[in-house]
């Protein structure tokens, strides 16, 4: 399916427009704080263990740890997406791996042990 929020240079240039301002907005700045403390909370728990820790467990704070950095980095994601992206090109936005992607990391974290 062809992209077609951002199809056109105007369409990028007022998205990474939009999405500087997002970046300086006090709304935007909280939120990230809030992301923040949330990444350093699930990292002490990775870190120092949880109660009743099993591997699903740390899997899943793993998984949260991911979630919230992407979420953190999706506007500076995006602007360096669409400010290298030519005319007409499809523009893959999507932060988040593919089914694809995340059974090759498993792949790579399972050889690596």
């Amino acid at each position: 399916m062809k992209d077609t929020l951002f199809d056109t240079k105007e369409k990028r240039d007022f998205a990474v427009a939009s999405f500087n301002n997002l970046l300086g907005n006090p709304g935007w700045q909280l939120l990230t704080q809030i992301l923040e403390a949330n990444i350093e909370i699930v990292e002490k728990q990775i870190l120092e263990g949880v109660d009743e820790e099993t591997k699903e467990t740390i899997d899943r704070l793993r998984d949260k740890l991911k979630v919230y950095k992407e979420v953190r980095d999706t506007p500076v994601y995006v602007i360096d997406r669409l400010t290298g992206a030519k005319e007409g090109s499809d523009i893959t936005l999507d932060p988040f791996q593919t089914v694809e992607e995340l059974r090759e990391e498993k792949e790579k974290l399972t050889k690596t042990k």
